[in-house]
């Protein structure tokens, strides 16, 4: 190394001639001429090494790379760490997938033993599962309120009452084709339309032409013709008269003659409670339609005495017409019988 004792010029220009000197006149090839390191910038951490120390450059850069070696010491020792870690949380999880499966085993063997329905994944989406869940609602409800509506009392009041009107009709037909057509199998055939009986059949008949038919002497000759085609004794006749007394006056309430202090409407009902028990009476006192059984009691059930049950009677025949023929008819009936009796007897 050149030492320089003057000054400042004079030695940068003697260092420049012994430069010049020493370099050849022809230059190096590429491979020999040393490359120059890139200027690193230092960075604020080794700044106070720097201004405390003033060591060649070399001791710096191995300190540094001495630090640099001990955080990549660290680093490494915490990357083991969590490796380690990293291998105990992996060592545990198939041990807790291995429990889950044989739950999940043990829960399907279970569910295929135990008996009953299996409900499985429907295709069908939800928005037309709805409306047909709602459908089968409404289809539900409207089964049950058919069946009570079928079942309660009221429709069973009116499917009776069609019946009733059924018959009576047919009955009327049939008198209007003539007398004869009502026989034995006509009222069989009534029987199995309607499900009445023979009693139930003449009762409803009855009550039928006392409330909408003339009592005439056409009616009556009916009646009693229907009452000898049921073939029921006088005791069974006797009681059907009884009931429709007893569902009269139920009612309408009983006979009543003085009828002073009643509204128009209590009079009408009263005169025709009189009417009822005039005509139920003549035909009571008929001994073709019925004995006079001890079982008879329509004045007993009207609250009637003897003389006004009389005078009804009389009244219900003076508004009937001509009952007097069919009195001649049913008389002369009765004496033929009783010539031919005396005939056989003698």
């Amino acid at each position: 190394m050149t030492t320089c004792n003057g000054s400042f010029y004079t030695c940068c220009s003697s260092s420049h001639t012994a430069i010049d000197a020493a370099t050849p006149l022809f230059p190096k090839p590429l491979s020999i001429i040393p490359k120059q390191k890139p200027f690193a910038p230092q960075f604020p951490s080794i700044l106070p090494l720097l201004s405390i120390y003033s060591p060649p450059s070399r001791p710096i850069l191995v300190r540094a790379a001495a630090n640099s070696g001990r955080s990549n010491n660290v680093d490494t020792k915490k990357e083991v760490e969590v490796a380690e870690e990293e291998e105990e949380v992996e060592e545990e999880l198939p041990w807790i997938q291995e429990k889950a499966l044989d739950l999940v085993e043990f829960t399907g063997s279970v569910t295929q033993a135990i008996p009953g329905p299996r409900v499985g994944q429907s295709s069908l989406p939800w928005i037309l599962a709805v409306p047909l869940a709602y459908l089968g609602v409404t289809f539900v409800i409207a089964v049950v309120k058919t069946a009570r509506k079928f079942n309660s009392p009221r429709e069973r009041r009116r499917k009776l009452v069609n019946k009733n009107a059924m018959l009576c009709t047919s009955l009327d037909e049939l008198f209007e084709k003539g007398m004869s057509e009502v026989d034995q199998s006509a009222l069989r055939g009534l029987m199995q339309k309607t499900g009445f009986d023979m009693k139930e059949i003449l009762r409803k008949y009855i009550r039928y032409v006392l409330n909408e038919k003339p009592f005439n002497p056409d009616l009556v000759a009916n009646l009693i013709h229907l009452r000898k085609e049921t073939q029921l004794d006088d005791s069974e006749v006797a009681g059907i008269l009884n009931e429709i007394s007893e569902r009269i006056v139920r009612d309408k309430g009983p006979v009543v003659m003085d009828m002073s202090g009643y509204s128009e409407k209590g009079f009408k009902r009263k005169l025709a409670v009189q009417a009822l028990f005039g005509k139920i009476y003549y035909l009571s006192e008929l001994p073709e339609f019925c004995s006079r059984d001890s079982s008879l009691n329509v004045k007993t059930t009207f609250g009637v005495t003897d003389e006004d049950a009389e005078k009804l009677r009389l009244h219900t025949v003076s508004e009937a017409g001509d009952m007097g023929s069919l009195e001649k008819m049913v008389g002369g009936s009765d004496g033929e019988g009783s010539t031919d009796d005396e005939a056989k007897a003698s």
